[in-house]
């Protein structure tokens, strides 16, 4: 055997040898990534956050959620522990739905990520008929943020419902309900999360039916042809209106909310010092409120003590969408 054949039996000895190993190295991976991965999600079994939440299958954008996915059954190797569950999400959150005591069957639905930014996770939640579709939010360290319900059935009588989280991480939800004249109505909310304030902010709510009922707005039939003048609503309970006053300038305000023990009314004449922002304050009176205006939103800043106006628990603030306009 010649020194050539020695060294082309080395090279494809040495060939031979590194396919073996890089085969054998790609399955000792695939078992380290299996074993890393988490199949099941008992409450028997200790579960980290990071596993908690790589348990949800990653799900590309947009994400749509129907009332008739609710519906449809659930594979059960996939159901997640209730204490587990709430090992990572307040089950506060859950009972706002469920009712004290109740513990829901939890599934998975989809995650996706914002990059550099949100993890979130489509969660499904039943009991009995009522079954509920959720939009959690976790941070960049995997902390729990916030939790929006997306999609409700077995509570309301709606004939359809959906929730969206698009592409632009704008979050919608929707209702339809057919009424006995055969007419339809509907509410479509659309939802940001605000980071800097940790919580799912309306930006634009669309009802084609009268929502602002069972207040009297004193300032209701007040006209509205300057550019801010209309409705700011987030519900029934919690508006505000502005209305034309005698100058572009100083348009005539009414406020009311009410959030859970907690409530407030102011109405009054702002002015506006700026081109987008308005202040109320009258002479002798320490209330001082900020209402800074964009095209489909209000928000609203409480700077002086208006205590006469509101129970001593909660304060005049928040952001409030714009009610679109009924046509004429």
């Amino acid at each position: 055997m010649s020194e050539g054949d020695v060294l082309l039996l080395t090279v494809n000895d040495l060939t031979r040898y590194m396919k073996q190993y890089l085969f054998l190295l790609s399955i000792l991976l695939l078992i380290v990534a299996c074993k890393g991965k988490k199949t099941s999600l008992q409450d028997n079994e200790p579960v980290t956050v990071e596993e908690f939440i790589e348990f949800f299958p990653e799900t590309p954008l947009p994400i749509r959620i129907a009332d008739t996915t609710l519906v449809k059954k659930s594979t059960d190797s996939l159901q997640i522990g209730y204490k587990i569950f709430t090992q990572f999400i307040p089950d506060s959150l859950i009972q706002k739905d469920f009712g004290k005591g109740a513990t829901p069957k939890i599934f998975p639905l989809g995650r996706t990520r914002e990059e550099g930014k949100e993890t979130y996770l489509l969660i499904k939640a039943t009991t009995g008929a009522k079954r509920v579709a959720y939009l959690a939010c976790f941070s960049k360290k995997n902390e729990f943020l916030q939790m929006l319900p997306l999609v409700k059935t077995g509570t309301d009588q709606y004939s359809s419902a959906y929730g969206v989280l698009d592409k632009k991480f704008q979050i919608t939800t929707y209702y339809e309900k057919k009424r006995a004249n055969n007419e339809t109505s509907f509410k479509r909310n659309v939802y940001i999360f605000n980071s800097g304030a940790n919580e799912f902010t309306l930006i634009l709510t669309e009802p084609n039916e009268e929502i602002i009922e069972n207040v009297i707005n004193p300032i209701d039939t007040f006209p509205t042809k300057n550019k801010y003048s209309g409705d700011y609503v987030k519900d029934k309970k919690n508006f505000i209106s502005v209305r034309d006053g005698r100058r572009a300038t100083e348009p005539v305000v009414f406020v009311h909310f009410e959030k859970s023990d907690c409530r407030g009314e102011l109405k009054g004449t702002a002015r506006f010092v700026s081109a987008t922002m308005a202040v109320f304050q009258e002479s002798g009176n320490p209330c001082s409120l900020e209402f800074t205006f964009s095209n489909n939103r209000v928000v609203m800043k409480e700077t002086g003590g208006c205590g006469t106006y509101r129970d001593i628990k909660c304060f005049f603030e928040g952001t409030y969408p714009k009610k679109k306009a009924k046509k004429k």
